[in-house]
């Protein structure tokens, strides 16, 4: 019987669920699985912990969180020949959704129990994190840093919105070089490096991401300012931003961002500071999808 080992971050906004359905949940498993349970503390508990369950023989790490403990997991499986399962019990599970995995733990147990392997691509900050769902340089960036995790804990996905707008006349856009494998792109104000195509929720910023193409889709915000940024709000909220003038959407392996004072985000986590270098790195993790 193979060993799994699940990771749940208690701290999830949803964690109750898994909390009043942990029997039905187990039972459902444990036809398959030798499952043991271990809960997270601090921030990196995540990667630890999955560094410790392959250690320890497991062949199936199983993320019972939202999506920044996904990312955690993630960056200790990249590349290692160990299954992923996703538990959604985060404020609102990106990458799950984008994978049709139901928010429902019962159904979502069942597709780690019968689905199947897909193995995605994930990008990577040179000398620095993977992630599986995306990079935001610019408006995106500041944000995220300008966030107590706290409020974010409490409001929940409207606390992004809540939070660019209260800050937003503090914001200085600063123009984005960007680079596609080897090929200048001239410059940006917000720049999103999409591995899927869900962006905060149902919304898509790159409706033709794939994250099993080898390849990271780059949108690229040409213009700043006030009146251009509610239109691309607008757009994106109706889902036509791609179809502006004012937004390309590129793709490539190999991106070069840099920008003096520009902040990115990777997976909705504050990053850092640019230049940065992002690669692509093809089918770096195994995750079970029904």
């Amino acid at each position: 019987m193979e060993r799994a080992v699940i990771i749940v971050n208690p701290e999830s906004r949803n964690s109750r669920k898994f909390k009043e359905k942990r029997s039905e949940v187990l039972e459902k498993l444990s036809q398959k699985y030798d499952v043991y349970i271990w809960e997270t503390v601090k921030a990196g508990d995540g990667t630890r912990l999955a560094e410790r369950a392959m250690e320890f023989g497991a062949s199936v790490i199983i993320s019972a969180g939202g999506d920044g403990t996904l990312n955690e997991v993630a960056n200790a499986c990249a590349g290692k020949d160990v299954k992923v399962g996703i538990l959604p019990l985060g404020i609102t599970n990106v990458f799950a959704l984008s994978q049709k995995i139901p928010r429902n733990v019962e159904k979502a147990a069942e597709v780690i129990l019968n689905g199947k392997i897909k193995e995605v691509d994930l990008g990577k900050v040179v000398g620095g994190r993977y992630f599986h769902m995306m990079l935001g340089a610019g408006i995106d960036g500041f944000t995220i840093k300008e966030m107590p995790h706290e409020f974010k804990k409490a409001l929940g996905a409207p606390a992004h919105v809540v939070i660019a707008l209260v800050k937003y006349p503090d914001y200085m856009p600063v123009p984005i070089y960007v680079e596609i494998d080897g090929q200048d792109f001239g410059i940006g104000y917000q720049v999103v490096l999409a591995n899927i195509p869900n962006y905060g929720g149902r919304m898509k910023m790159a409706p033709m991401a794939l994250p099993d193409d080898g390849l990271l889709d780059v949108v690229i915000f040409r213009e700043a300012g006030f009146i251009n940024d509610i239109s691309h709000w607008m757009g994106f909220l109706l889902g036509i931003h791609h179809k502006m003038g004012s937004i390309d959407i590129h793709r490539g392996r190999n991106i070069k961002l840099s920008g003096k004072g520009v902040y990115y985000h990777i997976d909705s986590e504050f990053g850092g500071e640019l230049p940065i270098e992002v690669t692509c790195v093809p089918r770096a993790l195994k995750v079970i999808v029904p």
